[in-house]
């Protein structure tokens, strides 16, 4: 019998491929995919509860289970609303056992990606010049939607990039097109504090090629300042980016030139230099949630600060809105998270000798972990301007991206899909 055959095999592969290939060009994409393996986690319960997940999986999953917990108290819900946030981090433990016992095809999420860019890359076309919408979001806000597209755009260029001498030209084609139509909606959606995370997510590849195929890191580093510098181009002749930048320029200098904090960088500046004064007179455990709320309503009400921060009751950074809330131990979860996620797939020629570089494991194997490792650098520079994780989107896409290739990488390293050659395309 092929148990690779089997309905659970089938069902995660399927749910993988909705994961990438809906992302957030349709309402709640993400869910689809999501819904899909918690169903065939309860489904077929019986058959991977007997099976024994690995030390790392386990690992993984007490991360995601702290985090729910760790939510629950961020929550400024009352009731049951609590668990809006933490519930999502802990219903991902039971996917990500269900799908480590079953992992799915890899092919699933590289074909999704493209389709998934190339449908955000459209939406943001239709919004920014069919529909006039200043800021192209999709079906949330502009920031989530600009930083993931960018995400999404990136990994679909890693993936153009390992099978690019692999592929037919329609194929390369396909992905060019995807490339191009995620780092679109990015651009259209003007959101400037997510592509600070080109500075981490650059540097982190090439420390990757440099690593694993010494020989072409000079050309690829030649490659990396062009396409920087050609974004730099695109950047400064975008007039609609142009403006955000210069917008961006004079809402600092008013802030610290005319104490102005009415504006969207003078908010954030603001809550900065409040939970600066906060933190140090409880660093251990926090204000909590609501302590914090009350004591920066207090403060604005005796005019210490701008009266436009109690619009906000979420810190504009992940970290220090985790600190300020909860305490230094929050802080140390959440980076044992992003540190443990990046040591599980960072590629090293080690992790990769089981198969000859010409054989499409190999390939599948690098791809997946250099996707996988591009989603703590990324979420790491979008929780410094942003409450990334403060938002359905960006909790959805970690948990179950992470999840799907990590399930999808053992997979390959366990011989689950059969190893095939990779031979170049003419």
């Amino acid at each position: 019998m092929d148990y690779k055959a089997e309905t659970p095999f089938k069902l995660t592969t399927l749910a993988t491929f909705l994961l990438a290939a809906l992302a957030i060009w349709v309402p709640s994409g993400y869910s689809y995919g999501a819904v899909l393996l918690l169903a065939g986690a309860l489904f077929y319960a019986p058959r991977w509860l007997r099976s024994r997940p690995e030390r790392r999986t386990l690992w993984l999953a007490l991360l995601l289970v702290c985090m729910g917990c760790m939510w629950f108290f961020l929550s400024l819900d009352r009731g049951m609303g609590r668990w809006d946030k933490g519930i999502k981090w802990l219903l991902g433990v039971p996917c990500l056992l269900f799908i480590a016992a079953f992992p799915p095809r890899p092919q699933a999420f590289f074909w999704g990606l493209p389709v998934g860019c190339i449908g955000m890359g459209s939406l943001a076309a239709w919004q920014a010049w069919a529909q006039g919408m200043e800021r192209p979001g999709g079906y949330t806000n502009a920031i989530q939607w600009g930083n993931l597209a960018l995400l999404l755009g990136c990994m679909a260029m890693v993936c153009a990039a390992i099978f690019w001498r692999w592929r037919a030209w329609w194929w390369r084609a396909f992905m060019a097109v995807a490339v191009v139509a995620g780092v679109a909606a990015s651009l259209l959606s003007q959101s400037r504090g997510g592509w600070l995370a080109v500075v981490l997510i650059f540097p982190a590849l090439l420390t990757q090629v440099r690593q694993i195929r010494p020989r072409l890191f000079g050309r690829l580093l030649a490659l990396s300042v062009a396409l920087l510098l050609a974004l730099v181009v695109v950047l400064a002749v975008t007039p609609r980016f142009h403006e955000r930048i210069g917008q961006a320029v004079e809402e600092i200098t008013q802030y610290f030139n005319a104490g102005i904090a009415g504006t969207s960088l003078g908010v954030r500046l603001d809550q900065y230099r409040l939970v600066a004064d906060m933190i140090p007179q409880k660093p251990w455990l926090g204000w909590g949630a609501h302590g914090y709320v009350a004591e920066m309503t207090r403060r604005v009400e005796l005019g210490e600060f701008d009266k436009a921060l109690v619009f906000y009751p979420q810190v504009h950074n992940d970290f220090l809105d985790i600190w300020v809330k909860v305490g230094v131990f929050g802080v140390l979860l959440q980076a044992a998270l992003f540190a443990y996620v990046l040591f599980l797939f960072w590629p090293t020629r080690r992790r990769l000798q089981q198969w000859p570089e010409s054989s499409s494991s190999w390939h599948d194997a690098l791809a997946l972990r250099v996707l996988g490792s591009l989603i703590p650098v990324a979420y790491l520079m979008f929780g410094m301007s942003q409450p990334f994780f403060n938002h359905n989107s960006g909790i959805m896409f970690f948990v179950f991206y992470v999840s799907v290739l990590w399930a999808a990488l053992r997979g390959v390293e366990r011989g689950i899909w059969p190893p095939g050659e990779a031979r170049s395309v003419p």
